[in-house]
């Protein structure tokens, strides 16, 4: 919703008339009284009435742009499709309770003030974007309902009109994808609302089509490149044009992941119990081996074990975990978890959420994860736990949930994969979270990698555990909030000046990369990457292996690190070719499926591309210059200012008051004509933070002064 300057007389009455009668509506709620519909109607009702009448949208503009937005505030409780001043009509109030109409008084109230709009559910913040490509830090409760399904049904979403209109809906989730067309207006996001048209015009109930990587599909999902679970945070990769997306997703697939150019994820988990690394190989069979692996000095613990997806049970199981099992599915222990060894995927059983049937012979899936254990914790009753800094090779249906399962360590509040269901008592979901992902820009040759820092409610789950010791020379990583128990960890105060989108040096077999990518039809005779074909199958190994794949000449994040071992820096080693391409780097931020096995959305065909037009690399971000100063005071000391005659001395005629009704909120008077305003006067503006589109500052554009509160004027 556009926020309005509301600088007439009219704005300061119109916010008492609204807290007036809220109060009153607040008062039957905190005395428990309950009205009849009939006065409740009338309420509501004589409340839009005062309000239509104070604000009188059809004396001029800014007062019908004001009606316009109480008509978006107020549509949870009146239906102005029927609503008409002049005379009361019951059907044009809603059948809401007084809690409900109290509720979205107290909004409206908030946004007369503020100018700024509450919502149900918090935004998904922007980490960064480019020409190609946007990041965004993907919240608690937003789903990843799109990409191909065993019924071929169209992605979901709730219709909204509008972002705001969606992020108020009362559904408990909402669909990432949904939001991101609604918000943005980059082409697949415009294609994508051009697309919910042709269905509605067409009465369109499945997928034109399933592939996963044409135009087409981009264009139902706002280029949204991978998924997550609905109780995972962090990055999500969308592209931006049509043609881009055909590059991102091949990078996401699982098959190629970490050997010819595939994306690089990293996640953090909290495990139950004391996670250590193996001191020798465990294999229970061919497809269920736990070890380690690296060079001493980075010593990491390498899962692989093979996984079959039960539709029945809604899990991952061990497709052979080297134990057998009767009839009924029972092991020699009396365990009943089962295998996927000889069960038939049959027809209908996906691989991942797109429809596709499931790889491999009968259903087998191969998986890597590799993990580091970086600090551990106890709660009061003594109980262990370990946060894990974890990597997937591949990328299948509830990978990490299922490995940290099998090693003897489920997630916290993992209760499908063995975690008690006591947890959900203090940690309200799974304990996974998306931080950093890696990845080529399309068409060019650019390496990028984003960070999502750790989210607030991960960050309160931690503190309320005893840090027991944390790896030596583990670095620190970011967090969305000050954690001050977690210093060891996490840097204690998030750096909002920290670009979370940056370009990183080329991966140290880059050069083998792109030259094998060519002879494989991924990029055309102008080195422009249009896919990729063939990949390793079956067990995911490739000829290259996905051992030999670095981002930087070092062999670990551990070395992601400044001089002093910061994580401040980002530094990288890159070599003169890369650092050309640091030059260009991203600009900064602007303003019902539940899996993350987001890599196997379909086979891909090469098909010729044109090359795209070239454009221009965007100029990096321009460090603000100060303003000078005049010339009739410069060279003057400041403790002895000129003596100007008074009439030359410009006095602010505003001047900030405190609302009487509201402590610490403020508005503006006029000392000479009396005018009311909620906004300071110039030379102050109201801004939008380019990075977090929930906060707003005031800027002075004479001083380049800022300020987070409305200033003095």
């Amino acid at each position: 919703m556009t926020v309005a300057k509301l600088v007439s007389d009219f704005t300061r009455e119109l916010a008492d008339i609204v807290e007036e009668r809220c109060s009153l509506i607040q008062t039957f709620v905190d005395e428990g009284r309950a009205a009849s519909r009939d006065e409740l109607a009338k309420f509501v009702f004589g409340t839009a009435k005062r309000i239509y009448k104070q604000i009188q949208p059809d004396l001029e503009s800014s007062r019908k742009q004001a009606w316009l937005e109480a008509k978006g505030m107020l549509k949870d409780i009146v239906d102005f499709d029927v609503f008409t001043p002049t005379a009361f009509f019951d059907p044009c109030v809603k059948n809401v309770l007084e809690a409900k109409v109290a509720e979205v008084l107290r909004n409206y109230h908030h946004f007369i003030l503020t100018g700024v709009v509450r919502t149900k559910h918090l935004p998904p913040k922007l980490l960064g974007e480019t020409d190609e490509i946007l990041c965004v830090d993907k919240p608690v409760d937003f789903t990843c309902g799109y990409g191909a399904n065993a019924n071929a049904l169209l992605p979901q979403v709730i219709g909204a009109k509008t972002a705001t209109q969606l992020l108020n809906a009362a559904e408990a989730a909402i669909q990432i994808h949904e939001y991101l067309a609604l918000k943005f207006n980059y082409e697949t996001a415009v294609g994508t609302r051009e697309f919910w048209k042709e269905v509605e015009q067409k009465k369109l109930t499945m997928q034109p089509c399933l592939c996963g990587l044409c135009e087409v599909c981009a264009c139902m999902q706002a280029g949204c490149c991978n998924r997550l679970d609905k109780e995972t945070s962090g990055v999500m990769v969308a592209a931006k044009t049509k043609k881009g997306f055909e590059e991102i997703r091949k990078q996401f697939q699982s098959d190629h992941s970490l050997d010819e150019g595939g994306t690089e994820k990293y996640y953090f988990g909290l495990a139950r119990g004391k996670v250590n690394l193996p001191k020798q190989q465990v294999k229970q069979s061919d497809d269920w081996i736990h070890e380690c692996s690296g060079p001493p000095s980075q010593r990491r613990g390498r899962v692989e074990i093979a996984l079959f997806y039960d539709p029945v049970t809604s899990r991952s199981v061990a497709w052979d975990d080297g134990k057998d099992y009767d009839s009924m599915g029972k092991n020699e222990k009396g365990g009943s978890k089962g295998k996927g060894k000889g069960q038939k995927a049959g027809k209908g059983v996906l691989d991942s959420e797109d429809g596709r049937p499931q790889q491999g012979e009968n259903g087998r899936q191969s998986a890597v994860t590799l993990y580091d254990p970086i600090a551990w914790f106890s709660d009061k009753n003594n109980d262990q736990y370990t946060l894990l800094h974890l990597q997937i090779v591949t990328g299948r249906r509830h990978q990490i949930r299922f490995h940290c399962e099998q090693i003897g360590h489920p997630l916290l509040g993992d209760c499908l994969y063995g975690a008690p269901q006591s947890d959900r008592d203090w940690a309200k979901r799974v304990f996974l979270h998306s931080y950093q992902t890696k990845f080529r820009e399309p068409f060019t040759q650019r390496w990028f990698e984003a960070v999502s820092p750790l989210p607030q409610d991960l960050g309160n789950v931690l503190s309320d555990l005893t840090l027991e010791r944390v790896k030596e020379g583990c670095p620190l990583f970011l967090s969305r909030r000050q954690h001050s128990k977690l210093h060891k960890v996490f840097k204690t105060q998030y750096d909002a000046t920290t670009k979370l989108l940056r370009t990183h040096a080329a991966p140290k077999n880059a050069q083998a990369i792109m030259p094998a990518a060519q002879a494989n039809g991924s990029m055309n005779h102008n080195g422009h990457s249009v896919g990729y074909k063939g990949g390793s199958k079956g067990n995911g190994n490739s000829s290259a292996g996905w051992k030999d794949w670095r981002w930087d000449s070092s062999d670990s994040w551990n070395n992601w690190k400044s001089d002093g071992g910061s994580w401040n820096a980002w530094s990288s080693s890159a070599n003169a070719n890369a650092a050309s391409a640091n030059a260009a780097s991203a600009g900064a931020p602007s303003g019902g499926n539940d899996d993350s096995d987001d890599e196997t959305w379909g086979k891909w065909t090469p098909k010729d591309t044109k090359k795209p037009a070239e454009t221009p690399e965007p100029e990096a971000k321009r460090p603000r210059v100060a303003v000078p100063e005049p010339a009739d005071v410069a060279g003057q000391v400041p403790r002895t200012p000129p003596e100007l005659p008074e009439p030359q001395v410009q006095r602010s005629q505003w001047r900030r008051v405190e609302s009487t009704r509201e402590a610490g909120i403020f508005y503006y008077v006029n000392t000479v004509t009396g005018e009311k305003q909620v906004e300071p006067p110039p030379p102050w503006e109201r801004k939008q933070s380019r990075r977090d589109a929930s906060i707003s500052y005031y800027w002075n554009t004479v001083t380049g002064e800022t300020s987070l509160v409305k200033p003095e004027v």
